[in-house]
Parts: structure tokens; sequence; C-alpha cells
């Protein structure tokens, strides 16, 4: 109870008044309830505000991310999908969609030009190619397959172009697993550029490995009656982009490339031919056999040419139980004679 008294003056009783807590507090804790009530409405309210609103942002970066891991593991189908946002969210995930498509395009074109290529891109200070070209030393190989026409002749045109993909498939694992880079696709020709110390000596076993491709080719299809004709030359050549402003052409050019072409066109089926040049870099090499042809006249030189026919005797890393470079010239020149 809550109780109060006072003394009038003039008389000599007090007055007393009393009254319950409960109902002298009542309007207070009405007023407490009330506030509690609303308050705790109010943070529920922001709260489930904050969790949708919250879901409303994170589920489309969810989507955004998972795109994008999808695409860094090569999946250039992936898509943001279920974005119907119209603010930056909804912006950004279509603006994703359109890198993706992009980029996609840019991987298939990349599989249309040479490594050579997109490397000179990449090394670009700007992100672009200018014409003109610069004086490196490489190795050039041109691999011709033998008898294609004829084949292609007697053929349904969609049975020669999967024969010839099945060919260029393997001879590109080949150039790639010898440090190589295919140039171009020239008809059923390739013609593959090899840099680096060893140059020499890894066309000679990409030619080797093409080689046995062929072979192998051969036994599993007689009668398609394929061969390959393989010539190598090394030497300075001019490296650039060649061609218009419009449309060009990352290649080599030079004395050497024509070189390799020639000695690719005189070559015999089965046969890898190389200059004198490739020769004096491998020569010492017992892993290769080498067997003296005759001089060759080709296109553009006054003189006969050195030439030698080469082939893979051991595989690098093995025993020397094989019989050296000059023993293998003897055996073969007597096998020759």
């Amino acid at each position: 109870m809550l109780g109060a008294f006072s003394f009038p003056g003039p008389f000599d009783w007090a007055v007393i008044a009393e009254k319950s807590e409960a109902a002298a507090y009542y309007t207070i804790d009405v007023m407490t309830r009330n506030l509690i009530i609303w308050v705790g409405a109010g943070l529920a309210v922001a709260g489930l505000g904050a969790i949708f609103f919250s879901l409303g942002i994170s589920r489309p970066i969810l989507k955004i991310g998972q795109a994008a891991i999808e695409v860094g593991k090569g999946n250039f189908q992936a898509r943001v999908t279920g974005v119907k946002s119209r603010d930056e969210i909804g912006e950004l995930a279509g603006r994703i969609n359109e890198m993706i498509v992009q980029i996609n395009e840019r991987f298939q074109l990349a599989k249309f030009v040479s490594h050579g290529t997109i490397d000179a891109i990449q090394d670009s200070s700007d992100g672009s190619v200018n014409l003109g070209g610069s004086r490196k030393r490489a190795a050039i190989l041109f691999a011709d397959i033998r008898g294609y026409t004829a084949f292609s002749e007697s053929r349904e045109p969609e049975v020669v172009v999967d024969v010839l993909n099945h060919y260029f498939a393997y001879q590109g694992e080949a150039v790639a697993r010898n440090n190589g880079d295919i140039d171009k696709f020239v008809g059923d020709q390739i013609m593959a550029v090899f840099h680096g110390p060893d140059m020499s000596a890894d066309a000679v076993r990409c030619a080797a490995e093409i080689q046995d491709i062929m072979e192998a080719s051969s036994r599993e299809n007689p009668d398609w009656e394929l061969d390959i004709g393989i010539g190598i030359d090394v030497g300075d050549v001019v490296v650039g982009a060649m061609g218009s402003p419009e449309r060009m052409d990352y290649t080599v050019l030079g004395d050497h490339v024509n070189l390799a072409a020639r000695l690719c066109s005189a070559a015999a089926p089965k046969e890898t031919m190389i200059s004198d040049a490739v020769y004096d870099d491998i020569k010492h090499m017992t892993e290769f056999g080498f067997a003296p042809l005759a001089p060759i006249n080709v296109k553009g030189k006054s003189q006969p040419i050195s030439v030698y026919a080469v082939e893979l005797v051991k595989l690098p890393g093995e025993e020397d139980d094989q019989p050296s470079a000059q023993e293998a010239v003897e055996k073969q020149s007597e096998a020759g004679q």
C-alpha cells in the first residue's frame, strides 16, 4: 500500500490517504508494457527485414561467385541465373554473363592461332601486336602426308576431314610434348616451330614421334595407304606479325623456312630429311642415327645442299646399348649398298 498523511493547521487531527501500489502504478505499468511490446515488435520487424534484405543481396552475389568458379574450371557455358533485380547487382549479373560469352569467344578463337601469337600479345605492353618482326634462331619442321590426295578422291568428304583431324590431333600432341608450336596447317601439311637450346633435337624427336604415329595408324588402317615425309632445317628466321593492320598473321619467314619446306617435299614416304645445319647441331647425340643422302638441288640455291635421313635409335635416358651415330651411319650406308 501507498499512504500519505497531513496535519491541517487549525485542527488537532490528521488526514490520512492510502492506495494500493498496483492501482497507484497502473498507468506506468501500462506504458512500460506497451513500450516493451512495441520495441519488441520493432526489433522483430527490423530483424526479419535485415534477413530478407541480406538474402536478397547475398544470394545473387553467391550465384555470381559460383558462375566465376565454374568459368575458372573452364566451363564457359556457366551463367548467372535467377537474378531479376534491376539494381546494381542485377546489372552486375548481366555484365558477368556478357563477359563469360566474350571469354568463351576469345577462348575458341585462341585455338585458331599459334602459341607464339598469344605469347606476343601477352608480352606486348599495350596488349596488341604491331606489324613487324625480329630475327631469331629457330628450328622449322614441315610434315606432309603422302598419298592423301588419292585417299581423298576415293572417300566421302566427311571421312577425309575426320582422318585428317585424326592425324593432326596426334601430331599436335607430339609437337607440344617436344616444346614446339604449330605455326599453321596447310592442307594435309603442318608447319611447326621450335625454340630454345635444344631446338634441333626437339624437332627431330618430334619427327620421330610423328613417324611412329603414322606407322601405328597404318597398321590399324592398312586400307588408308598413308605415309608421311618430314623436312627440318634450323637457322635465323624473321619472327613477327605479317600482313595488314586489319588482318595479320604471326609467323616465321626466311630462307630456312623455305628450305625446310623443300626438304619436306623431297623426303620419301616414312623419311625424315634434315639439313646440314641440323646435323651439325645433333650429330654428337647417340640417340639419333643418320644416313647421308645424295645432295639435292632446291629452288633458290645455286649449289646442291647436303642432306641426311635421321631417325631416333633410342629414347633419351636409355642405357647406351644402342649403336652410336657413326655406327648407325655405317650400318645404314652398308644397307644402302
